[in-house]
């Protein structure tokens, strides 16, 4: 008798894993999407190898003398080309950062640390009516928590124009 029973209860267990694997079958895809045509390769000749290289850092100096004057500019503000470069205009702005500031009882100065190229670590000190950067900026302003330098930035046609730029302490 107990024979019987689990054989009934096997026969009812069968028919619902037949009909689930039966379901499971008839919602399964038979065939598989043919694949996406694959476009042939056509080669690319790069013609404009002697332009400038987009992946290449800017020379501001050689940009500017690039960039005419187009006679309709708002001032007459333009860097003098015949200027003597300091050390300072070497480096960005972005590749320097504001340390502090020391003084005496004749003069202050600001402390200002490069932060790339050969001269990386160094803090350089800097007064009032230096250059620095590659704007052709002037320190107008040491002051606790930042040095303010007024700039002369191109502004893309020919044409230049006065930018104030801030060195932050810490930043």
């Amino acid at each position: 008798m107990s024979l019987a029973l689990l054989s009934g209860c096997e026969d009812e267990g069968m028919e619902s894993l037949d009909k689930k694997i039966a379901d499971i079958k008839s919602k399964t895809k038979t065939s598989i999407e043919p694949l996406p045509k694959v476009a042939a390769y056509e080669p690319f000749t790069y013609s404009a190898s002697e332009l400038r290289s987009p992946f290449a850092q800017l020379d501001p100096e050689h940009e500017s003398r690039t960039m005419l004057v187009d006679g309709n500019c708002e001032s007459d503000v333009r860097p003098d080309p015949n200027r003597q470069k300091h050390e300072m205009e070497k480096y960005g702005l972005d590749a320097m950062q504001y340390m502090g500031m020391i003084a005496n009882k004749k003069e202050l100065r600001g402390l200002v640390k490069i932060l790339s190229g050969d001269s990386a670590g160094v803090i350089q000190p800097v007064h009032e009516g230096e250059y620095i950067g590659l704007n052709n900026g002037r320190i107008s302003k040491i002051e606790s928590n930042q040095i303010t330098i007024e700039a002369i930035i191109p502004n893309g046609r020919g044409c230049w124009e006065n930018r104030t730029q801030y060195l932050v302490l810490g930043q």
